[in-house]
């Protein structure tokens, strides 16, 4: 047993020592040869780069968060809560032309959506685009919403939200020629530059050959002049003042903000508790200042300020420091939002009838229903009473006189 540890122990010792005698005559070789001589070099066993851990305080890195197409997901959401064969209901506001209430945000990402996938792009201005193709958007809107076609206010107003949309769209595609592309510059590189979302190639071309005109290019430097004189930037965001007017409203008293606590919702930032710029500050107190001054006026002569006389004071306060002399009556109104403008006035004596009935209002119409089948059903059996007295006297002359001396007789014994 002891001869056979004596055997492993030696047998390392005595194959190292040849390795280094080899190593040895190599170098002894080598020496004797001469420069001109190749060395045999020694197999070496490759060695493996080790792999780096990640250091714990080090987060890793992730590509930039860019937004995909909108897909209007939360108006598919409330239409599949809604009963089998349901749209969603969209509410009119009868003051500006708009819609109001949870689904008006849907219904603008829709016509959003909408306008740019399926408007051709080759009309310059809304009022050319073909009947056919705005039916076409029509339809591609009823998959999802109820539109009253019928209704010639409702379908004004459904035309004017497409309008809108359509004018935002080729806004943001001409931003893209124009800072992307580089298109002032340089309109060859920026028509090779295609905003990924542009509909089509046909239309990027109608487009870059409508920018590049030399007409378009001065109305969009008088534009950019008008934008650069805007100090006083609204913190409304997508949603219309309208809007913020109808979730600002207590809908169990039905009392709506005033116009004074509307600008400063718009206006006032919450959070930071402060107002966006300087601007804005002054400009809030220049018109709590003109309205008080209207106020003082009217409480020296006597007059009684009601809460209505008080909105309209504000209304007018915030259209007289706010807004810009112009000598075109504009459809915009500050504070307000888009009006209905002169021509469309028609559309006021109709608008209050194209709205849907609330439980209330419902409720009332069935009463007055009601009411009026009684009254009818009464006026029935009057008729129907005459008709038949009138027969009887003239079958039976003598059925009067019988019947009228009992009771003759009944009274005087009353007497």
């Amino acid at each position: 047993m002891w001869i056979l540890m004596l055997v492993m122990m030696v047998t390392p010792l005595t194959r190292k020592r040849s390795q280094e005698q080899d190593s040895a005559q190599l170098r002894i070789q080598s020496a004797v040869d001469g420069p001109s001589s190749q060395m045999v070099q020694q197999p070496t066993l490759a060695t493996v780069a080790p792999i780096p851990r990640p250091d714990a305080n080090q987060h890793p890195v992730h590509p930039p968060k860019r937004r995909g197409p909108s897909l209007n997901l939360k108006a598919t959401k409330t239409l599949e809560d809604l009963p089998k064969g349901s749209k969603i209901r969209l509410t009119m506001d009868t003051r500006t032309k708009g819609f109001v209430g949870t689904s008006a945000a849907q219904f603008a990402t829709e016509c959003g959506i909408v306008i740019r996938t399926m408007c051709p792009m080759k009309y310059h201005k809304w009022d050319s685009v073909p009947a056919d193709e705005i039916n076409l958007m029509y339809e591609k809107l009823e998959t999802k919403f109820n539109l009253l076609r019928l209704d010639r206010v409702f379908m004004e107003y459904v035309n004017d939200k497409l309008h809108r949309q359509w004018k935002r769209t080729r806004g943001n595609l001409s931003a893209y020629w124009m800072d992307k592309g580089g298109g002032e510059t340089n309109p060859q590189l920026a028509r090779s530059k295609m905003k990924p979302d542009c509909r089509s190639k046909e239309d990027w071309n109608h487009l870059c050959d409508y920018w590049e005109l030399e007409s378009t290019r001065t109305y969009s430097d008088k534009m950019k002049v008008n934008r650069g004189k805007q100090v006083i930037a609204s913190r409304g965001g997508s949603r219309s003042i309208a809007n913020h007017v109808f979730h600002m409203t207590n809908h169990e008293t039905q009392m709506q903000p005033t116009p004074l606590e509307v600008y400063y919702k718009l206006h006032f930032n919450a959070k930071k508790q402060a107002w966006e710029n300087e601007d804005e500050r002054i400009q809030y107190e220049n018109i709590i200042r003109h309205k008080d001054e209207a106020m003082a006026k009217l409480i020296s002569e006597g007059t009684t300020i009601t809460s209505t006389m008080h909105c309209k004071l504000e209304e007018e306060a915030i259209e007289s420091v706010c807004a810009r002399e112009k000598t075109i009556k504009s459809g915009w109104k500050v504070g307000v939002g888009p009006v209905l403008r002169k021509k469309d006035l028609w559309m006021t004596s109709e608008a209050e009838s194209s709205q849907p009935p609330s439980s209330e209002t419902e409720t009332l119409r069935n009463q007055v229903t009601s009411l009026k089948e009684e009254v009818k059903e009464l006026k029935q059996n009057k008729d129907k009473y005459e008709k038949m007295s009138m027969f009887i006297s003239l079958k039976f002359p003598e059925f009067e006189s019988v019947i009228s001396s009992p009771m003759r007789s009944e009274a005087n014994d009353s007497e």
